[in-house]
């Protein structure tokens, strides 16, 4: 089963602003084109992938975390305890509205749309988590 991952206001603002930025830099400056255009590429090419690949799939025994370039996946008999957290930390959830999900040997964070039917789902394969 598959979870869209949420993304916040600020993060689409961060994204619009910043290519927002580089463009009227782009399109004003003379000077540095080069290395304007090289940051809007660069700052899309990790920015984007957040926003298309930003997910969490519950798949038999196993639950995996995408996001972006990333992937971090768990064995949800090893899952012990859920938690909401607003950790500004984590580097695997485009909003403050995040879940921890600690393991015997691992924590992962993420922020899916539809927490509730994540937990269910993950408490259907594994009724021994503390949530």
């Amino acid at each position: 089963m598959k979870f869209k991952g949420k993304i916040a206001v600020w993060f689409w603002l961060i994204l619009l602003a910043g290519n927002l930025v580089m463009a009227y830099e782009l399109v004003v400056s003379n000077e540095v084109s080069a290395e304007i255009a090289a940051a809007l590429v660069v700052f899309n090419a990790i920015f984007i992938p957040i926003v298309v690949r930003n997910y969490v799939v519950v798949d038999g025994d196993r639950m995996a975390i995408y996001f972006g370039i990333m992937k971090d996946s768990m064995e949800i008999s090893e899952i012990m305890e859920i938690r909401r957290t607003c950790n500004p930390i984590s580097a695997t959830a485009a909003s403050l509205d995040r879940i921890e999900i600690k393991g015997r040997r691992q924590e992962m964070i993420c922020a899916v749309r539809d927490r509730d039917r994540l937990i269910e789902e993950l408490l259907r394969c594994n009724p021994m988590i503390k949530v």
